[in-house]
């Protein structure tokens, strides 16, 4: 199996049990997960423009500043060389699937049931957790499971966090794939 193939394998086995628990969870919790909006422009914009700020936090991290700071320094470094070596392979297609399954299902679990059963700071850590790449990079990503959680606490949209999440992926995926040199 060539590694784009084991890429997206593995991407599409752990997302999809990832929206198996979002389903059964919220089945079991009688938590209603649609509609996911009842507004689909407004929320799509609040969700590709509310990516804006995590992507500038992303980008930083990533940037050759972030090597002066020893936190940051350790994030870029895993970033570059883990995450950048897991996605070498994926093409534009492939990095659209995979942030689209991931904001899908990631968003119906952590804001869709695990917010509303256990609140915003519960379903934050869990997604910072989630996304254990280095100890800062759990912090980064907590604070911004924190951000999503405010928005779809703010709007009663899951789109809006689905929306965000994906265009997050999306760009930060691209930015390192194809913008990021060791």
């Amino acid at each position: 199996m060539s590694s784009r193939s084991r890429l997206l394998v593995l991407t599409f086995l752990m997302e999809g049990a990832v929206l198996i628990a979002a389903l059964v969870l919220a089945g079991l919790c009688e938590i209603a997960l649609l509609p996911l909006t009842e507004n689909l422009l407004h929320d799509i914009l609040i969700g590709t423009y509310g990516a804006l700020f995590p992507l500038a936090l992303f980008v930083l991290v990533l940037s050759k500043r972030a090597e002066a700071i020893p936190l940051l320094r350790s994030a870029r470094k895993a970033l570059i060389t883990e995450i950048k070596t897991i996605f070498s392979t994926a093409g534009l297609i492939d990095i659209c699937l995979i942030s689209l399954f991931a904001g899908f299902a990631e968003e119906l679990l952590f804001r869709g049931v695990i917010q509303v059963k256990l609140g915003i700071v519960a379903a934050s850590i869990m997604f910072g957790l989630l996304h254990c790449i280095t100890p800062v990079y759990v912090v980064v990503a907590t604070i911004i499971g924190f951000y999503i959680g405010i928005l779809y606490y703010l709007y009663q949209s899951l789109l809006i966090p689905i929306q965000l999440h994906f265009i997050y992926d999306f760009g930060a995926l691209i930015y390192l794939r194809y913008f990021v040199s060791k």
